[in-house]
């Protein structure tokens, strides 16, 4: 009989820590919480503060759905003192981006997503006659031209006013000037953006500038 009932305990002992591991995640909550950075400690305490390890892992999904500026979610519990750290990485917003219906933001991930809490300064302005969908990205020919387009600003002192895509797909560079120049993102790019230079460091005159021809500058 003692035998048997040895039996019976050593085999209910693995269930009851199994219980016992499930009652902590649940029922063991954080009191205090440290967020980085502060500016969405405001926004994101609830999400955290007096909450389980467990409801912290349900909400971390819920948190990338309500922010999606937000990319990646790091945190680091401490269960001794009840306290829990969390890292968060934001996404950089770099324009704004607009179709004839409505406007949304992109972000250095070329994601046209809608924020949760808004960028505050003045962003460079893309107006799209295409058709855009929110949470999705940017068409990589288009996000391939920006970058290299963004590259090439930082380095020469080309100041951008607005960008349009155009319903072929073409694309309008306009800078402070109100200059526009074409580009073609379905060609040679490299060259494109080489003879954007050229244009520039000869001090060519006109204001709506085509640079779609390979090997060829049009201007008027």
């Amino acid at each position: 009989m003692k035998r048997r009932r040895k039996k019976i305990f050593f085999l209910i002992l693995p269930y009851f820590f199994i219980f016992l591991i499930l009652s902590f995640f649940y029922f063991w909550k954080f009191k205090k919480v440290n967020l980085e950075p502060q500016e969405y400690s405001f926004y994101l305490q609830n999400y955290f503060q007096n909450q389980s390890l467990l409801e912290v892992f349900l909400n971390l999904k819920k948190i990338m759905i309500d922010f999606p500026e937000i990319i990646k979610i790091k945190i680091n519990p401490n269960f001794l003192t009840q306290k829990l750290k969390v890292e968060i990485e934001i996404a950089k917003i770099v324009a704004q981006i607009c179709d004839l219906r409505q406007c949304y933001f992109l972000d250095n991930y070329s994601r046209i997503i809608y924020p949760k809490i808004l960028p505050k300064n003045n962003l460079l302005k893309i107006n799209s006659e295409l058709a855009l969908e929110a949470n999705s990205l940017l068409h990589p020919k288009i996000a391939n031209f920006l970058s290299l387009l963004f590259e090439y600003a930082n380095w020469k002192p080309l100041i951008l006013k607005e960008i349009k895509i155009y319903s072929n797909f073409d694309l309008g560079v306009i800078d402070n000037q109100n200059r526009e120049f074409l580009f073609d993102p379905n060609r040679n790019l490299e060259e494109q953006i080489k003879k954007l230079h050229l244009f520039l460091i000869k001090d060519f005159k006109g204001s709506r500038i085509d640079l779609r021809i390979p090997k060829k500058i049009y201007y008027r």
